[in-house]
Parts: C-alpha cells; structure tokens; sequence
C-alpha cells in the first residue's frame, strides 16, 4: 500500500503529519552538511549519506507533496547547499571513484574505463563553469578530484591517461583570475609535478624538462603580476614563492644532471669508485654534481630533495637492484647518493630541516643501489635514532626498514655462500661433486639463518601490525615472491629426488625453526593469495621431506 498523501490529512500546514515530518527531515539534513562542511578534511563517506540522504527525501515526499510545495522547498535546499558550497556532482564523482577503488586491489578494463568517464564528466563541469570567475571555487574542487583519481591511475601504471587530465587541471588554474594568486600556488606547483612525473614515469625525460621550465616561468610570471598589483610581499608569501621554486627545480634537476655528463661515445673517462666514504671529509663542492646542487639550490633541505628526485626511477621496483648500464650514469647516482649521505650523517632529519619522509626514501635508494654498507648504517640510525622520536605516524617506515633490513642480510649470506663455494671448487673437482655443491648450496640457502629470519620478519611486520601501520603492499609483495622463487627451486629438485633431503634436512642446526617454518600458514592477509599460496607449499614441502 502507498503512504497517504499530504491533503489526506488536511491543510497543508504544520500540523499536517506529511509536512511535519518532511520538514524535520529537510531540517536534520540541513544541519548534517552544516557540520561535516566545516570539518577539516573532506570525508566522501560523510558527502556520499547527505547526498544520499536527499535523494532519499525527495523520491519518499515527490507524490506525497503538493507539486508548488515540493518545488519551491527545493529551491530553499539549492540555495542551502549553495551557500554550504555542498559539492553535489564532485561529491558523486568522488563517492563514485572510491566504491571503484575498492572493488578490487587491482581494476580491470572495465573499472580504468569507468574511471575515465567519472574524469570526463568533471573535465565538463569545469569547462562549464571557467567562464564564470565567482564559481571558481568548483574549478578549484574539480582539480582536487581529478589530481586524487589521477594519482590512483599512476600508482596502477596508466601514467598517460592520467596526463591529458592533469595538464587539464593545470591549464584551469592559470586560467582563473580568482586562483592566480600565491594562495593557490602551491597546489598549482603540486598539479605541474604530477604532469612532471607522468612524464618522467613514460620515459619522456625530454619533455618532463621542458614542462618543468615551463612551469617555473609561470610562476615566476605569477610573482611579477602580484609585485606590480602593489601586495606587500608577506613571510608566508615568500616562502611559499620558494618552496615552488624548489619543487620545480628539482623536476628540471631530475634530468639536466645526468645529461650534462653524457659523453659522446669513443672518449675515454677515468672510472668512479663506488666507495662512498672515500671523500665524506672532504669539503663542498667535491664532485660537478655537487657543484651543480649548489648553484642550483639553497640549504640542505632543497638540496636533499633533488638528490631523492634524480635518484628514484619509477620503472623499477625497489628489490631490482643494481646500477644503471651506463658509466656516466653510474657515476652520477654515486655522486648523488655521496652527497645525500653527507647531509643525513652531519645534518640529520630535523637539524637540517630535511623531512623524515625523505630521508627514509633515500635509505630504501641506498638497499636499491646496492649500497649495502651505508644501508645499513642509515638504517640503523633512522630506526634507533629519529623514527622512535617521530611518534606513531613513522611506525610504518619503521616496519619497512627493519623488513629491508632483513631482506639484505638473506642476500649478503647468499652472496657469502656463493662466492665461498665458488672459492672451494677446484678446477681438479669432478663435475658430479660440483653438481652436488649447488643442489646443497641451493637446499642450505631455504634452511638457513637469515632466510628463516626474513620470514619471521615479515610475519611480523605484516600479521602483528595495525592496519593504519600496515608495510608497502609491493614491498611484500616482491619479498614473498622472492621467497617463493628460493622455495620453488628446492621443492622441483626434492619432487624428482635428485637427492636425499631427509639426511640433509637432519644434519640441520635450526630444523626446529624450519618446521615451524614450514608448518606457518598465517601469512595469508595483506598480499591476498601469493602469501598463502607460498607457505601451502612451505608445509607441502615439510610434508614432502618428513616421508
């Protein structure tokens, strides 16, 4: 049965039941935004139930309501929500991208698709609106919304999708009178480098350059017009003209500093230790690259952010390590990472302004470029000494680290043993017993110390920890596949019993801690199945070698 319309009961006035309740619910969503509007971050959970919420009131009221009385309560709601600055269509566009980010970890075909339409749309509404400089703050919000889907299609590898829509964002904004002043630079200076890295992350360094250029001159553009309107340059003013300044720079550093080493091919240059300790007590500049950061930045704080940005190559994932192929470019990154260290380990985090974040991304570089020594040294400092300090919100880094920390002392006993069998082996040494050395090499690897240690340290790092605190999805990721890689080749060579592994598997000193290796199955959250999946084969593999 349908509910009663309002002139069932009456006169349409506030003793009627229908306009009662109607006008008590138009009046507790009224306050619901005027609260949630003046929080200090935008929450879409919060936006999604007002707006649904709404629709809800007026899909119940429509046929219940005279059509005058509908109408005109919901010209009083437009103006509300007006005047609230309630963000309607961005808000479904936002409650709509984060229902399709949380479907699954990684989007199908068909999600990117629904992404792009949920972008095209706001990439309308604001063209809608540039004409009109008092809606400028919907192009403002519109820019928020595509920067935050935007940044999700880049961290899934769909960088040149993501570009038309930021270059987009970036042309609104210096478009409109009402955003071109230093109060919204430096989102501004954020939207350029995220166009800067779609570049960067396409391997199109040459452009990513040049757009970088190109944004400094805007700003610089921007700083002249507000010096000729006569506004008093502020301290907050300048700092903000110079930490823009700073980020853009360092975009233009990313590349300029390896290309004004490349050589031509055939000229001979003498070839770079890659000991780093080697010139720490010598003075500034002590290398070109350094002679380059100086000209080009003030303070250790800039300085330290370039060296991050020239280092850190979005094509590789953090456990491919090794240098680059090319000497001059070997030469570089040594030189960058020499000038890093200097400043973390005589201006560390907080003494020298440099911020925690980065200073844990130039560790994470020090493991990628197989600095192994200084890794650890770092490392240890920034656990012990500054991340303790930093309070809760560091707990995360903490966790990486100590995980890396674990993952190089796995390697460097591989390495170890590796180099010492290959020291053992004689040319004399018949080729069977040789074949035997790498089958228990192989078999001492899984069994050993370290790689019982790893495995340990990640269950911890992953089952013991908060989920706000949670470690890097691809970090473990690429850790258990690693672990998996060591155990797959031990648990082949037992299937076609090449050799005895219960003998071996008695000789062991630890075969405690390898059972229970072995028998854990509670790795199974965080990396979803490549968890399981390893430690199901971890105890098939126990099963195997205890028959």
């Amino acid at each position: 049965m349908n509910p009663l319309q309002a002139s069932f009961y009456g006169k349409i006035d506030q003793r009627n039941p229908v306009i009662s309740a109607f006008d008590g619910d138009i009046k507790e969503f009224m306050s619901f935004m005027k609260r949630i509007s003046n929080l200090p971050t935008y929450d879409h959970n919060s936006y999604a139930r007002g707006a649904k919420t709404l629709f809800k009131i007026w899909n119940e009221y429509k046929p219940r309501l005279p059509t005058s009385y509908y109408e005109e309560h919901m010209l009083q709601v437009a103006d509300f929500l007006f005047d609230v600055k309630f963000r309607a269509l961005q808000g479904v566009c936002l409650c709509a991208f984060q229902l399709e980010r949380e479907k699954v970890s990684h989007p199908t075909q068909e999600g990117i698709q629904e992404l792009l339409n949920i972008l095209g749309f706001v990439r309308i509404l604001m063209q809608a609106v540039l004409p009109h400089e008092h809606l400028c703050w919907v192009l403002y919000n519109g820019s928020l919304c595509i920067y935050n889907i935007c940044r999700y299609l880049m961290s899934m590898s769909y960088t040149s999708q993501a570009m038309e829509f930021l270059l987009w964002a970036c042309i609104c904004l210096e478009t409109s009178i009402p955003l071109m002043t230093a109060k919204f630079l430096a989102w501004r200076v954020t939207l350029y480098c995220a166009v800067c890295q779609c570049h960067y992350d396409s391997q199109a360094n040459v452009q990513a350059e040049a757009f970088a250029r190109r944004a400094l001159c805007k700003v610089s553009e921007l700083g002249k017009l507000e010096e000729m309107s006569g506004l008093a340059a502020t301290t907050e003013t300048q700092r903000t003209y110079k930490e823009a300044t700073v980020k853009l720079a360092a975009m233009v550093f990313k590349r300029s500093v390896y290309e004004h080493r490349r050589k031509p091919k055939g000229l001979l240059r003498p070839k770079q230790k890659s000991n780093l300790k080697e010139i720490h007590n010598m003075q500034w500049p002590r290398t070109p690259t350094e002679r380059a950061l100086m000209e080009m930045f003030e303070g250790n704080s800039a300085r330290f952010l370039a060296i991050v940005e020239a280092l850190w190559d979005s094509s590789r994932r953090l456990l491919q390590t090794g240098m680059p192929e090319e000497s001059e470019i070997q030469e570089v990154c040594l030189e960058l990472m020499t000038a890093g260290i200097s400043i973390l380990l005589f201006c560390f985090p907080g003494e020298s302004k440099v911020s925690v974040d980065a200073a844990v991304k130039f560790v994470k570089l020090l493991f990628h470029y197989e600095q192994w020594e200084m890794f650890c040294i770092l490392s240890d400092a920034m656990k012990h000494s500054v991340l303790p300090m930093e309070g809760q919100s560091y707990r995360k880094s903490k966790l990486e680290l100590c995980m890396l920390d674990s993952m190089e002392r796995f390697l460097s006993a591989q390495r170890n043993k590796f180099h010492s069998k290959e020291d053992t082996v004689s040319g004399t040494v018949c080729i069977s017993s040789s074949v035997s050395a790498e089958k228990d090499r192989q078999l001492g690897g899984v069994m050993s110390e370290e790689f019982v240690s790893l495995v340990q340290t990640l269950h911890t790092c992953v089952c013991d920890s908060a989920q706000d605190v949670l470690p890097d999805r691809d970090l473990v990721m690429d850790i258990v596949l690693n672990l998996w890689s060591k155990c797959k080749t031990v648990f082949q060579r037992a299937q076609v019993r090449h050799w005895d592994p219960v003998r071996f598997l008695n000789k062991m000193e630890n075969q405690e801690k390898v059972k229970y290796l072995y028998s854990n199955q509670s790795l199974q959250m965080y990396v979803l199945y490549m968890i399981a999946a390893s430690f199901i084969l971890f105890y098939s593999l126990s099963v195997f070698l205890s028959l």
